[in-house]
């Protein structure tokens, strides 16, 4: 119960725009995130585009924006995961599609022979 209510209050801090509160989610939350991105950049075509840290950066950067203008109301740091884990999920297939879409050759992008 104390955990709940240790990460409500960080939360809330979080919302109001406390960046020491922001330093500290980081901190707790990042490494797994990163780790989720990890297993999930499977392609070997978004892997040479993008790194597993850009991909976490910019999920936790949105989570940030988002939090602040008052769209999430997480109550665990389980819900949080979670919610973490489908943006990561999310951006990650939105590049493969995007990449999929413009019809990419990544040998032509990167200079390699054709």
């Amino acid at each position: 119960m104390e955990i709940d209510e240790a990460f409500r209050n960080l939360m809330q801090r979080v919302r109001a725009g406390d960046q020491n509160a922001a330093l500290e989610l980081h901190a707790n939350f990042a490494e797994q995130l990163h780790r989720i991105i990890r297993v999930r950049l499977t392609q070997s075509s978004l892997r040479r585009r993008f790194d597993s840290i850009d991909i976490c950066q910019s999920v936790m950067a949105d989570f940030f924006i988002r939090t602040a203008l008052g769209q999430y109301d997480l109550q665990s740091p389980t819900e949080l995961m979670k919610l973490l884990a489908t943006m990561a999920r999310n951006r990650l297939y939105n590049h493969s599609q995007r990449e999929k879409a413009a019809r990419r050759d990544a040998r032509r992008t990167e200079g390699g022979p054709i």
